[in-house]
C-alpha cells in the first residue's frame, strides 16, 4: 500500500482538478449547449477515484472531511446522481459560494494532514475528534433542507417526526449567511498574499467571478 503521504498528495492534487471541472460545469452557470444530458465523464471517474483515496487514509480523515462537506462536494459518481444533483441545484438555487467555502476548508485539512505527516504525527491526526478545529457543513442545512419538505408531506407523522430531529442540527453562531460569504470569496485575493493553501480556489474564482489578483 503506498505511503499516507503520496495518497494525501494524490488527493490534494486530485481534488484541485476536480474543483475546476465541478465549478466549470456548476449548474446554475451552465449553458444548454455545454451540458449535455448527464455532464461530463471525468467528473464521475474523478469522484470515485477522490473517494477510493480518502478511504485509504482512515476513518479519522474520511470522517474529518465529511464533516467539512467532503460529501456535499462529490455528490455523485455516477450519470444518474449528476442528473438528480443538476435538477436539485437548480430548483433549491444554491449558490457557489457554499461550495468555494468547503472547498477552501477542504484545503486547510489537507495542509493539517500534510503538516502532521512532516512532523511524523500521523498517529495525532487519526486521534483527532470529527470537529476538532473545523467548521461543519451542517450550517448550510436550512438551503438544503428546503427540498425535503415535499418529501415530509408524504411520510407519516412518526417518520416527519424523526426526520427533524436529525436535520435540526445547526452550529450556534455560525448559520450560513450567503452575503457575508460571497464577500469572502470576493476577497480571497487577499488571503492568497498570505499563503498558498487556497490558490487553486482562488484560480478558479477568478476566471469565474473575474475577481482581481
Amino acid at each position: 500500500m503506498e505511503s499516507v503521504e503520496n495518497i494525501v498528495g494524490k488527493l490534494k492534487t486530485l481534488d484541485d482538478e476536480y474543483f475546476k471541472k465541478f465549478m466549470e460545469f456548476y449548474p446554475l452557470c451552465l449553458i444548454k449547449e455545454k451540458e449535455g444530458v448527464f455532464g461530463p465523464n471525468e467528473l464521475y471517474e474523478m469522484a470515485i477515484e477522490a473517494q477510493t483515496l480518502l478511504a485509504m487514509l482512515g476513518d479519522t480523515a474520511l470522517q474529518r472531511m465529511k464533516y467539512i462537506g467532503f460529501d456535499l462536494m462529490y455528490p455523485f459518481d455516477n450519470p444518474v446522481d449528476w442528473y438528480n444533483w443538476k435538477e436539485e441545484i437548480r430548483k433549491l438555487n444554491i449558490p457557489q459560494s457554499i461550495y468555494f467555502s468547503i472547498s477552501v476548508r477542504m484545503a486547510s485539512e489537507f495542509n493539517r494532514m500534510i503538516q502532521h505527516i512532516n512532523n511524523d504525527a500521523w498517529s495525532v491526526y487519526c486521534n483527532l475528534s470529527e470537529g476538532e478545529f473545523l467548521v461543519s457543513k451542517d450550517r448550510y442545512l436550512e438551503h438544503f433542507e428546503k427540498s425535503s419538505e415535499e418529501e415530509k408531506s408524504l411520510q407519516n407523522k412518526e417518520e416527519v417526526s424523526h426526520s427533524a430531529q436529525v436535520t435540526n442540527v445547526s452550529i450556534e453562531n455560525l448559520h450560513y449567511n450567503q452575503q457575508t460569504e460571497q464577500k469572502a470569496i470576493d476577497s480571497l485575493d487577499r488571503l492568497q498574499k498570505h499563503s498558498s493553501i487556497w490558490s487553486n480556489t482562488i484560480n478558479v474564482a477568478t476566471k469565474l467571478f473575474g475577481i482581481k489578483i
